[in-house]
């Protein structure tokens, strides 16, 4: 049986360039940023703090009052 002769050695892989994006041709300007306004809702009706006491004043009496001596 022969010797098995020696496999000649891989050339390293040379990079391939990357593409690189083209500059545009001219300056990109953008319009200049505003906040939207904002839109309060109506006041209408009364306010939170009003509604609040409205709801929770008479609860509370009515525990003061219906609660065991």
């Amino acid at each position: 049986m022969a010797p098995r002769p020696t496999p000649p050695p891989k050339p390293t892989p040379t990079p391939t360039p990357s593409a690189r994006p083209k500059p545009s041709p001219s300056p990109v300007s953008y319009p200049a940023y505003r906040t939207p306004p904002r839109k309060h809702p109506p006041r209408s009706g009364p306010s939170l703090v009003s509604l609040t006491l409205l709801i929770t004043a008479p609860a509370v009496l009515a525990v003061a009052a219906l609660r065991p001596r």
